[in-house]
């Protein structure tokens, strides 16, 4: 680990700004993170991730395709990161329960860098749950990558939950190679933070290779999101979805690029990106970037991004059976959230999103 790794120049994003923003000292990482119920079947390998481990997955590094959050962003993890996972499955091995990771970030562990390698080879499944909070009222720094590699007819499931405090920061990028018939499926829940960017680009290599993204946002106070999404589609009858729906409040900003690119040789694939966001202020800033990019016929795309208030019949109805109007918006705003929520496979984590949810909309 480079000492010096944190001269590394942040770059200006074009409509958030990170001019004050600098990459910390970084030390061990010393809290365990690794939360398991079961033993894992014979042949898996779950090891947190060391320079010895991270040198026998070389082959899987392919640095070129990784652009994430920004390349300065990708350069510190490779370089400084003192946490994360290397995850193994062999063919045919399939894990029933989920594997949670809890980074919790606080006085004696404030920045969090984790260097995430996946691996799973044919008629494989898994899935991962990572869990981004913070401890005590601290300014924490999460910077982080996650790289996934699905081999034939392998499934991983992969869903993180950023809830940091408001004055911290947060960035992770994400990026899956997906083969025949595999199928790699994210869910990723952005609450926390004062500046967030999150970067998921998924590759559908082979023929029949799926992906799905399924996100929520929540913006308030002063919080700056900037979140993009992309499938880009090279196989036959590959499928690659995106859906989001979002709220933003008070002065919050949100940069949102959902990008679906169909390669040549993609014939017969299908893709979708929508995104749905709830104004609840008229002093939020919303950009909403979708891209639609085409370079084969016989392939089927659709793209949808739509902004604005709640629906003044939705909260009339609402409010003439009793509720209040904080209590109705909580509600319409809850009906957006909670098909997305109810996927996560934790009770606990669940709850703990719902009432983090209600909390902020309450005290709207």
């Amino acid at each position: 680990m480079d000492k010096g790794d944190n001269m590394i120049k942040i770059p200006n994003w074009k409509r958030i700004s990170l001019d004050k923003l600098e990459f910390p000292e970084v030390a061990d990482y010393t809290k365990e993170y690794i939360n398991l119920d079961k033993q894992l079947p014979t042949g898996v390998e779950l090891n947190r991730i060391t320079d010895k481990e991270k040198k026998s997955f070389t082959d899987y590094l392919n640095k070129d395709n990784i652009h994430g959050v920004g390349k300065a962003f990708v350069s510190f993890v490779d370089k400084s990161y003192n946490s994360g996972i290397s995850l193994y499955l062999p063919e045919d091995s399939k894990i029933d329960e989920p594997i949670r990771l809890d980074f919790k970030m606080n006085k004696e562990n404030p920045n969090l860098i984790d260097q995430n390698i996946i691996v799973a080879e044919s008629n494989s499944e898994v899935t991962l749950i990572f869990d981004y909070s913070t401890e005590d009222n601290i300014k924490a720094f999460h910077n982080g990558i996650t790289r996934v590699y699905a081999k034939e007819n392998s499934v991983i499931n992969i869903v993180k939950v950023q809830r940091l405090n408001d004055i911290s920061n947060s960035f992770d990028s994400n990026v899956a190679f997906v083969e025949g018939h595999g199928e790699v499926n994210w869910i990723s829940v952005e609450l926390g933070s004062s500046i967030s960017g999150a970067s998921y680009t998924t590759y559908l290599n082979d023929d029949a290779s799926e992906s799905n993204l399924e996100s929520i946002y929540l913006g308030d106070g002063n919080r700056n999101m900037d979140l993009e999404y992309t499938v880009i589609l090279k196989g036959r009858h590959s499928i690659g979805n995106i859906e989001t729906h979002g709220v933003l409040m008070d002065q919050s900003k949100k940069v949102f690029r959902g990008n679906l690119d169909f390669k040549r040789g993609a014939k017969s694939s299908k893709g979708s990106e929508e995104e749905f966001t709830i104004l609840m202020d008229s002093t939020v800033v919303s950009h909403s970037i979708p891209a639609l990019l085409c370079d084969e016929d016989n392939v089927e795309g659709h793209h949808a991004a739509s902004a604005g208030q709640i629906d003044d019949n939705q909260l009339f109805y609402l409010m003439s059976r009793g509720l209040s109007e904080r209590e109705s918006k909580k509600l319409i705003v809850e009906a957006s959230f909670s098909p997305i929520i109810d996927q996560i496979p934790s009770k606990e984590l669940r709850d703990i999103i719902n009432n983090e949810v209600d909390r902020r909309l309450m005290n709207a």
